[in-house]
């Protein structure tokens, strides 16, 4: 067994295509740790980003993979804090591993003996970690050099989605509900100049850059960079075919827009972002959007509906189960780390909200 270290985009580039078939075959892999999803993070991440592959040895395929970033803080020339991340922070809602099934156990032993002996940090972040083999990972950090910190659970709704869209209506939402999202679609889709428009290669820009104005529009002051990073993840997932991208129009205006992310892998459709038009509040062009994306994925044989992150309130009306992503902080316990621990306060507290614990 040996353990790559892949740091530069153009080796990136060259495994995709081994990327993707042991992202294929791992049950536990989502969109968030797809190689097109992660390309796109590595072009927008203030991390140093690298990737860490095990193969058998040799020219033979890598089988197991793990994306990792690291931020450094600093005081003048020095630097006080490593903090390491798990690939995909902030961006992701869910992260993980990607490994062969067979290989997983042996491998996750084999990543996590890499990060504590040939890794230099002082704290490690695994955010949003959706992978049910975090466990096994953590395990092998002992608890003399190591503190584990379970530092909470992030709620991400999802549907189990049934097989037709008025099964749907008829048995996950309430009376009330189901009355209310009818009577809103019929009466967008009623408009004399509504339209629905998809992105395609044609298209890209305008649709990207409509739904982003109405998301910007809908959030507030969203900083200018932020928009550009979320813009290169979502070129990233069209050019690899996983973006759902539709915008509903009343002529000239869009009333409401969305983007998901597509796993057909795993049979998922994951919401990432969405907009709206107050100017036509009164027709709850949000919760039609929502409402066009729920029938989208029954009517395209999706069989999960994830919202993503967070437990906002409007989800919770569309009949959802409910689901936990892990939140672990990992403390390494050297004398470097435990000096820095006595730093200043004011420099304590700034690592403290650098590492979140």
């Amino acid at each position: 067994m040996q353990i790559d270290v892949i740091t530069r985009s153009e080796d990136f580039e060259r495994i995709r295509k081994n990327w993707n078939e042991v992202y294929s075959a791992d049950p536990e892999a989502t969109i968030f740790t797809s190689w097109e999803w992660q390309r796109g993070w590595m072009d927008i991440t203030p991390y140093a980003w690298s990737v860490l592959a095990i193969r058998q040895g040799g020219f033979s395929p890598y089988r197991s993979f793990l994306s990792l970033g690291m931020h450094t803080a600093r005081k003048g020339r020095f630097k006080v804090f490593r903090k390491l991340v798990i690939g995909g922070e902030p961006w992701a809602d869910n992260t993980g591993f990607v490994c062969a099934p067979e290989h997983a156990e042996k491998d996750l032993a084999a990543f996590a003996r890499f990060v504590q002996k040939k890794m230099r940090w002082d704290a490690f972040a695994l955010w949003h970690v959706a992978d049910r083999r975090l466990d096994s990972f953590l395990a092998h950090f002992p608890g003399g050099p190591f503190r584990v910190h379970e530092v909470g659970r992030v709620p991400c709704p999802h549907i189990l989605l049934p097989d037709t869209w008025e099964h749907y209506l008829r048995n996950f939402l309430s009376t009330a509900t189901r009355k209310d999202l009818k009577y809103h679609l019929r009466k967008v889709e009623g408009l004399r100049e509504f339209r629905i428009t998809h992105v395609g290669r044609e298209n890209f820009e305008e649709q990207a850059e409509t739904l982003l104005s109405l998301w910007k529009a809908r959030w507030g002051q969203t900083r200018g960079e932020e928009l550009s990073r979320i813009r290169i993840l979502l070129r990233r997932c069209f050019e690899g075919n996983s973006l759902f991208l539709p915008l509903l129009w009343n002529g000239t205006e869009p009333l409401a827009g969305a983007a998901a992310f597509l796993d057909r892998k795993t049979g998922t459709f994951t919401g990432y972002i969405m907009g709206f038009n107050e100017a036509f509040a009164k027709f709850s062009p949000g919760r039609v959007m929502v409402g066009y994306c729920i029938r989208y994925a029954i009517e395209n044989g999706f069989r999960i509906f994830d919202f993503g992150a967070g437990k906002e309130e409007y989800k919770l009306s569309f009949g959802v189960s409910e689901r936990f992503n892990r939140n672990v902080v990992i403390r390494r316990e050297s004398l470097s780390s435990r000096l820095r621990r006595g730093m200043p306060e004011p420099l304590k507290r700034a690592v403290k909200e650098l590492v979140g614990v």
